[in-house]
């Protein structure tokens, strides 16, 4: 299949899961909405390409570039990733699993903005995660391990926060409104920079 005709059926509403689409150019194109889940995407580069709200569910994104790329609000659950370019990637909104939750924490990878919201990570090993803005609305993260974490601007409303560990954790206006908080380990300073509706906590 060409890029041409990739790009045609995807304007078209088409989708385009399961295909084999190793190798192509798609750099600067605009695959914004695109269902390519479980798609063969071997090498292809997506260099400053739109992939907005894109299905990549279980894509095999090996040696891929997506430098540059837009993939602010796409599903990137199950994807293989080995030797993969995200430089200058948007991926704020993006979508991932619990695996490639663990892997990007594990190597320092910054999860700025990601979408977390009404995932199971009870008892996750998270310290020193960077998780700038993100949103982990409705979450279950009983039992978890934030210590050392940077949670600035990360939305926490709703999340079960039971027994989760924040010891030495940045919580500057994390929004923990209507999270459940029994037995979880945080000190009273660092919520005083945090947030909760119907009082601003946040404090020099």
């Amino acid at each position: 299949m060409m890029v041409t005709e990739v790009i045609a059926q995807i304007n078209e509403g088409k989708s385009l899961a399961g295909a084999d689409l190793a190798g192509l150019d798609f750099s600067g194109a605009d695959l914004s909405g695109a269902d390519l889940s479980g798609a063969n995407l071997q090498g292809c580069k997506f260099a400053n390409a739109r992939l907005q709200r894109a299905n990549l569910t279980g894509a095999d994104l090996r040696h891929a570039d997506l430098s540059g790329a837009d993939l602010t609000g796409s599903d990137l659950s199950g994807i293989s990733t080995d030797g993969t370019t995200f430089v200058n990637a948007n991926q704020k909104g993006v979508r991932i699993d619990r695996e490639r939750l663990k892997v990007m924490v594990r190597t320092g990878r910054s999860l700025f903005g990601y979408d977390l919201s009404g995932m199971d990570l009870a008892g996750m090993d998270l310290r020193n995660a960077k998780l700038h803005f993100a949103d982990l609305r409705n979450s279950n993260l009983e039992g978890a391990d934030f210590r050392g974490a940077v949670l600035n601007d990360a939305d926490l409303s709703f999340a079960n926060l039971k027994d989760a560990d924040f010891r030495g954790a940045s919580l500057k206006r994390a929004n923990f409104t209507r999270s459940i908080r029994t037995g979880a380990k945080v000190r009273k300073w660092a919520m005083k920079k945090a947030y909760i509706a119907g009082a601003t906590a946040y404090r020099d």
